[in-house]
C-alpha cells in the first residue's frame, strides 16, 4: 500500500474507536442525530451494524450513514450493504416501535434495495427527507401514497435504477441524477424546488422519461437547477412555461462547445426570474464561436444577479456574460469566480479577461465581482 491508504486505514481505525467509545459513553434512551460520514467500506460491517442497532434501538430522529471515498482509489472498494437480518428485524412489532420516529434518512454509498427503503416510508409516519446516493441495489422505487409527510427527495448516481414513481402531495423538493429511466410523477401540487440531470452523454435533457413529467410541473417551480453536457450541436429544451421561476441554475460540462447562447432559450420561459447561476467546466470549446445574430435580443426585465462559478474567460463564457449584459436591463451584480482548484496561471489569465470585460461594456448601476 501506498502512504495516502496506509494513512486512510490508520484515520479509519481512529474513528471506528471514536464512534464506539462515543456510543458506549452515551447513557440516553433517545437519539435525536446520528451520522455516520467517513471513507468505510464492506470490511467494517459489523461495527456498521452494530451502530445501526444501537441507533435504531434509541429511536433516532436523523439518521445518516454515508461512506463516499475520501480520495479516488484505482478499484473502488466494496461497499457496505444494509443487512438483511437488520431488515427483517425491523419489521418485527420493536422494530416498527423504534423506527416511527424517523424524520430524515441519508445513505450515500450503501447498498440498499427499494423494498427497503419503501418500508421506510411507508412505516415511519413523520419521515420527511430521504437521500439515497451510489446504491448499486436500488433497481425501483415508489413514493405513493396522500398521507406521506415527505417533503425532499434525493435520487442521485443510482446508476441501476431502472422505475422511479413519484405521487406524494406533501413533496416540495426532489433531485435526480442518474440514468434514463422510467419516470412517473404525479399529484406534487407543492413541488417547487427541483434538480435534475444524467441519462445518455451526461444530461438526459433531451429525452422525455427524464425530464418530460417533470415539465408538468415547471408552473410553479421556484428553483430549477439543470445538469446540462454542451458540444457542438444545439441542446433542445422542451417548450415550457416557467411564471413562477426565481432561481435557475445550470450546471454545465461543455465539451467542443461553440456556444452558452441555447441557454437563453430556457430564460426567456422564465419572465420573473431573479437569479441566473452558472456552474461550468470547460474541458474544450470549438475555434469558431456560433454568430450572435442567431439569437435576437430578449430584455430579461427582471434578472438582477448572475453568479459564473467556474469562469476561465474562454470565449463562449464571455460571449454569454456580454449577452446578459446587454439583455438584462434590471441587472444589479455580476459574479466570475474561477474554480479554486485551477492553476494560479489560469486564474489570473481569467481574472484578466474578467477585468477586460469591465472596461468593455459594464452597464451603469452593475456591479463586477471578481474573485
Amino acid at each position: 500500500m501506498n502512504v495516502t491508504e496506509d494513512t486512510m486505514e490508520e484515520d479509519r481505525n481512529w474513528y471506528i474507536y471514536w464512534v464506539n467509545e462515543v456510543l458506549s459513553s452515551h447513557r440516553a434512551l433517545y437519539i435525536d442525530e446520528f451520522r455516520i460520514n467517513f471513507d468505510l467500506d464492506v470490511s467494517y460491517e459489523s461495527y456498521i451494524t452494530n451502530w445501526i442497532y444501537s441507533a435504531i434501538s434509541r429511536k433516532v430522529k436523523r439518521f445518516e450513514l454515508s461512506f463516499h471515498p475520501a480520495v479516488s482509489w484505482q478499484t473502488l472498494p466494496e461497499i457496505y450493504t444494509f443487512p438483511q437480518v437488520v431488515y427483517e428485524s425491523l419489521k418485527t412489532d420493536i422494530g416498527l416501535a423504534h423506527v416511527k420516529s424517523l424524520r430524515s434518512l441519508i445513505f450515500d454509498s450503501v447498498n440498499i434495495t427499494g423494498e427497503m427503503l419503501e418500508f421506510f416510508i411507508y412505516n415511519c409516519p413523520y419521515l420527511d427527507q430521504l437521500d439515497v446516493a451510489c446504491s448499486h441495489n436500488l433497481l425501483g422505487l415508489k413514493v405513493v401514497g396522500s398521507e406521506l409527510k415527505l417533503k425532499y427527495l434525493d435520487i442521485v448516481f443510482c446508476n441501476n435504477l431502472e422505475e422511479l414513481e413519484l405521487s406524494c402531495p406533501s413533496l416540495l423538493s426532489f433531485k435526480y441524477f442518474g440514468p434514463i429511466i422510467k419516470f412517473t410523477i404525479t399529484n406534487v401540487p407543492q413541488l417547487q424546488d427541483v434538480s435534475i440531470g444524467g441519462g445518455v452523454g451526461g444530461h438526459g435533457l433531451g429525452n422525455g422519461r427524464v425530464l418530460g413529467p417533470i415539465v408538468n410541473y415547471f408552473r410553479q417551480l421556484k428553483n430549477l437547477e439543470l445538469f446540462v453536457e454542451l458540444n457542438e450541436e444545439s441542446i433542445q429544451f422542451p417548450k415550457c412555461e416557467l411564471p413562477a421561476l426565481r432561481h435557475l441554475t445550470f450546471q454545465i460540462c461543455a465539451r467542443r462547445c461553440s456556444s452558452f447562447l441555447d441557454l437563453t432559450c430556457m430564460l426567456k420561459s422564465c419572465p420573473f426570474l431573479q437569479k441566473l447561476t452558472l456552474k461550468m467546466q470547460v474541458s474544450q470549446y470549438s475555434s469558431e464561436v456560433r454568430s450572435r445574430h442567431q439569437f435576437p435580443k430578449h430584455f430579461h426585465q427582471n434578472l438582477k444577479e448572475v453568479d459564473m462559478i467556474g469562469f476561465s474567460g474562454n470565449p463562449v463564457e464571455l460571449e454569454l456574460a456580454r449577452y446578459l449584459l446587454e439583455n438584462a436591463t434590471a441587472l444589479e451584480q455580476l459574479l466570475l469566480e474561477p474554480w479554486v482548484f485551477e492553476s494560479e496561471a489560469t486564474i489570473e489569465a481569467a481574472r484578466e479577461e474578467a477585468r477586460k470585460l469591465e472596461e468593455a461594456i459594464l452597464p451603469p448601476g452593475v456591479k463586477l465581482y471578481i474573485h
